[in-house]
């Protein structure tokens, strides 16, 4: 490391050990939301205590929905694996090797678990009526319900998209092909009508339980 590149990172070290002493500490380094991760990376202890920020997992994704987090989403979590279902979905890639999502495939240190798609969930599904197109002028988009590859998504007696939180385990092929904020794009959201949002619990777990209430999810 040359002298200007260590005093770089001296000076930034040096300052964020400021930042965390002056007040605001818990959302500067550990961000204000709840992160979206890859598939094994939902126990965050276990992802944040074993990621070594190696970027393997974002470059071998080959849909391109894991992405590095950075420093607005906490200090702690700064170039840890989040996903970004604006850029792209997780179809559950497996690496022909091993049998593992290439993400989870190529983590040389555990940061990402194992992680069954079939009673696991990446996170929940989760319907914003005010701006889905199919509740508004355009009924006729049916984009989710046609393309979601678990048919977690059916049409209502109207044709309107609701979400069967059964089915849905947050592979986000609805939020990435959801065209609202294209169409809404005069009310300066960048928010889709439909959103993944994080979720640590199993399927046994949330059919056994309330549906409502341990995912977040829609009646």
């Amino acid at each position: 490391m040359d002298d200007v590149t260590r005093r770089t990172f001296i000076a930034g070290g040096a300052g964020a050990v400021a930042l965390l002493a002056v007040g605001g500490t818990a959302k500067y380094a550990f961000g204000s939301d709840q992160m979206l991760r890859p598939p094994g990376g939902q126990n965050e202890d276990t992802l944040i205590a074993n990621c070594i920020k190696c970027d393997r997992c974002w470059t071998v994704c080959p849909l391109k929905c894991v992405v590095p987090a950075n420093m607005n989403d906490g200090l702690l979590n700064s170039r840890t694996p989040k996903l970004d279902f604006h850029k792209g979905y997780c179809d559950f890639c497996v690496d022909a090797n091993d049998g593992k999502p290439l993400c989870r495939a190529n983590c040389p240190t555990g940061a990402l678990g194992s992680f069954d798609p079939d009673t696991e969930w990446i996170g929940a599904a989760v319907l914003d009526t005010e701006l889905c197109l199919a509740y508004g002028v355009a009924r006729s988009c049916m984009r989710c319900i046609e393309g979601c590859p678990f048919d977690a998504i059916v049409a209502d007696e109207y044709g309107r998209p609701v979400v069967d939180t059964e089915k849905c385990n947050g592979c986000g092929y609805c939020e990435f092909i959801c065209p609202s904020n294209t169409y809404r794009t005069y009310s300066g959201s960048t928010k889709r009508a439909i959103v993944v949002e994080p979720s640590e619990i199993s399927r046994t777990e949330f059919v056994e339980g309330n549906p409502i209430e341990a995912k977040g999810g829609q009646a």
